[in-house]
């Protein structure tokens, strides 16, 4: 019983352990600008500045709008979500780059869906969806 019981959990930890690699992962690693929300350019036309996503090759996050979020996201085939997230604590006025910085932060804590087009990275849950554009080739 003991041999059946470790036999089936040590098959599970490494199916377990395909299952979080992704063919996608080198599409992420990036820097990517915010460019809409839920298929919306507003709030963001009106910021000065674009928040950028950076994923790096080791798979940490640094999200730059007016608090800064880092993190480890850990993907999977299907979706995408951050570890330890933590995000400096600023005074952020509850202005558009707040709005936007807000969806960015759900998205990351997700899980997300995620998908790479080309030139373009969506992050999507139930409710909503934020796209981004590549800002820089890796």
């Amino acid at each position: 019983m003991k041999k059946t019981l470790l036999t089936a959990l040590f098959i599970t930890t490494i199916l377990t352990g395909c299952a979080n690699s992704s063919q996608n992962t080198p599409d992420l690693i990036n820097t990517w600008a915010v460019s809409s929300i839920d298929g919306y350019t507003q709030p963001i036309d009106t910021l000065t500045t674009k928040p950028q996503l950076i994923i790096n090759k080791n798979l940490n996050v640094t999200y730059s709008g007016c608090n800064t979020l880092t993190g480890k996201i850990r993907v999977t085939t299907q979706d995408i979500t951050t570890k330890n997230l933590v995000s400096t604590q600023k005074m952020c006025i509850q202005t558009e780059q707040a709005t936007v910085d807000g969806f960015v932060k759900k998205m990351l804590t997700g899980p997300s869906d995620f998908l790479v087009n080309n030139n373009t990275l969506i992050l999507s849950s139930d409710n909503h969806t934020v796209s981004f554009k590549r800002v820089a080739k890796k």
